[in-house]
């Protein structure tokens, strides 16, 4: 096949006991190792035989490592924006790199990042602001949401998301030969609202929607490209909130706005006030 292994990156190693001084290894930014452990939580074989160690894959340290370096680096070049240019700039590295790890055992990784972040804000608050006290800062960023205590966010209760925000999702395979085309609606909408990448958002309003376009009223299957549209649009004073959204095919969201131009369109020059002269 013509495949050939660099030396460089090529290596003997043992995922359960130590091989060389290493056990395990990483890969694509996950670290893959098995671990010894009781009967009640041990993996199996496909017998049913208990193999007495389990299989756990979690985001590499190296990663974790890059990770926070970005979002410290990014914090050095925003020292002079405001908390809410802050919150912008951040949000989208924080929870696409959550959303990467959310199908594996990350639940710790994220409450540690979530801890390393928190002395990284402080620091960016305090050189924000070298002549304000520990108190006054405190004040000024941390408020209480939601039963909360030191949740970095604005007066307005607008917060900065957090790793552990995001839900552990893990992957479910397709049952038997289940098949999109097959009629089975019902379990398609449900698999698609579970995927491990589909955001939050899109999986309630799947639910909300028992897994059905709001345009076309069909039902969506995996692999189609859904958006999210406002029902006001925020230009006439709509919302953010979920009951003002809903969930559409790609082309549907299109052909919605298209309609929504035409009807807004002035149909004759007289009445866009313009005259012949």
């Amino acid at each position: 096949m013509g495949l050939h292994l660099s030396p460089k990156k090529t290596r003997i190693t043992h995922t359960l006991t130590p091989y060389q001084e290493q056990v395990g290894f990483d890969f694509l930014g996950f670290t893959i190792r098995q671990f010894p452990v009781g009967k009640t939580h041990t993996g199996k074989d496909q017998q049913g035989k208990p193999l007495g160690f389990k299989t756990l894959i979690k985001p590499s340290k190296e990663a974790i490592k890059r990770h926070m370096a970005v979002l410290w680096e990014k914090l050095r070049t925003l020292r002079s924006a405001s908390q809410a240019q802050v919150m912008k700039a951040l949000h989208p590295i924080i929870w696409g790199w959550a959303a990467y790890y959310r199908t594996v055992s990350s639940s710790q990784t994220f409450s540690h990042c979530d801890r390393i972040f928190w002395y990284q804000l402080w620091s960016w608050a305090k050189k924000r602001h070298t002549n304000k006290g520990n108190q006054w800062i405190a004040q000024r960023y941390w408020h209480s949401v939601e039963r909360r205590n030191w949740v970095f966010s604005t007066p307005e209760k607008a917060e900065l998301r957090r790793h552990r925000t995001t839900t552990i999702r893990r992957h479910i395979k397709i049952k038997g030969t289940a098949s999109p085309y097959n009629g089975n609606l019902l379990y398609w909408s449900q698999r698609l609202k579970m995927h491990p990448l589909m955001h939050e958002t899109k999986a309630k309003l799947l639910q909300k929607q028992a897994g059905k376009c709001r345009w076309c009223e069909l039902h969506f299957h995996e692999g189609d490209s859904i958006e999210i549209d406002h029902i006001t649009p925020k230009s006439e004073g709509g919302g953010e909130e979920l009951r003002n959204k809903f969930a559409l095919h790609r082309h549907c969201h299109d052909a919605r706005h298209a309609k929504s131009v035409k009807a807004e369109t002035p149909r004759t020059l007289a009445e866009a006030g313009i005259h012949h002269m």
